[in-house]
């Protein structure tokens, strides 16, 4: 059956498909030191199993330098 309906063209998808939608992907470009800044969130292990601290940094862009962090005893949305 599968062989007669592949030689009329008729065993492709039957659900109604959408085409995939081409984004233009976000660039950052720093031409200069400090205008651009971006995070990152680390979880570091505590003295103790389970103990987790969050470490957030922010780095500048163009010459990855530590703008500012913070250890925390805790991850949480309040912190960033």
């Amino acid at each position: 059956m599968y062989r007669r309906l592949a030689a009329s063209g008729e065993s492709g998808e039957r659900r109604a498909q959408r085409a995939p939608i081409k984004h233009a992907r976000p660039t950052l470009t720093a031409t200069a030191p400090n205008p651009i800044w971006t995070w990152d969130i680390t979880a570091l292990r505590g003295p103790l199993p389970g103990v987790f601290y969050g470490l957030y940094v922010v780095l500048d862009l163009l010459s990855r330098t530590t703008v500012g962090w913070s250890r925390n005893a805790s991850l949480c949305a309040i912190h960033s």
